[in-house]
């Protein structure tokens, strides 16, 4: 699937859980650009712009945006190979080593390394195996540090993801204002889509660098914004603030 299909598949799939944890009774009718998404709510069409946060903007080496983009990448390319082969469905975690840089790392030959390796195992329905280098012969890059593997009786049950972990960022409102300022700047052309438009910005808390936390104390209404509602909404935990007065 091409890169940008999956963030599209995404942010819709972000929007719909908004749209849920909100209680809000709106239907996805149209993807696009420019804005996002197309939604019907109230008997009124109205744009959504999607947006996500993160916790650094550093252009560093490690960068924590690239580092989960390529390790994604790598995984995913790997189910596809692995679903391939017609081996029995598998549900599949995959951790990388904290620190390594997997820019310098062949995505290819790692993906078809790990979907040989599970391949390998010959997984039974509901067989579990946890894959350290230290303790089982797997020949795979140094870069993976950790492997689980489960053998499911459905390819609908076979996900294949990356486990991550991190240190939750308290939300602040200066990093929200700063990303609705940047979306403002493109409301004219939204508008020329739709008249009402929403903003929701999204923080994927799957993510190391979108985990935030949202303190009590945090105070909405010294936000401003010019689109018709801003959200914030964080992910997996449901979390829904409205921004602004």
């Amino acid at each position: 699937m091409r890169t940008e299909n999956r963030k599209k598949q995404h942010e819709r799939f972000l929007l719909e859980r908004f749209l849920e944890a909100a209680k809000l009774q709106a239907e996805v009718t149209e993807a696009r650009e420019a804005p996002d998404f197309i939604i019907r709510f109230e008997g009124r069409s109205i744009g959504v712009e999607v947006t996500e946060l993160f916790i650094s903007h550093d252009t560093g080496r490690n960068l924590p945006q690239a580092q989960e983009a390529l390790s994604s990448r790598i995984v995913s390319h790997a189910q596809q190979l692995y679903q391939a082969s017609g081996a029995r469905p598998a549900h599949v975690t995959v951790c990388f080593g904290p620190g390594c840089d997997l820019r310098s790392l062949n995505r290819d030959h790692t993906a078809a390394k790990l979907a040989s390796f599970v391949q390998g195992l010959q997984l039974s329905e509901l067989q579990r195996v946890d894959w350290r280098p230290e303790e089982l012969d797997g020949h795979l890059p140094d870069e993976i540090s950790f492997v689980h593997a489960l053998g499911v009786p459905k390819s609908e049950m076979a996900h294949w993801g990356v486990a991550r972990a991190g240190w939750a960022a308290p939300l602040s409102a200066g990093a929200l204002q700063s990303r609705i300022d940047e979306k403002t700047t493109r409301l004219l052309k939204y508008r020329n889509t739709v008249s009402e438009n929403w903003l929701l910005v999204v923080a994927d808390g799957t993510k190391p660098s979108q985990l935030f936390d949202a303190k009590a104390e945090f105070d909405s209404r010294t936000i401003s914004s010019p689109f018709s509602r801003s959200f914030f909404y964080g992910h997996p935990d449901r979390a829904v603030i409205e921004l602004g007065i």
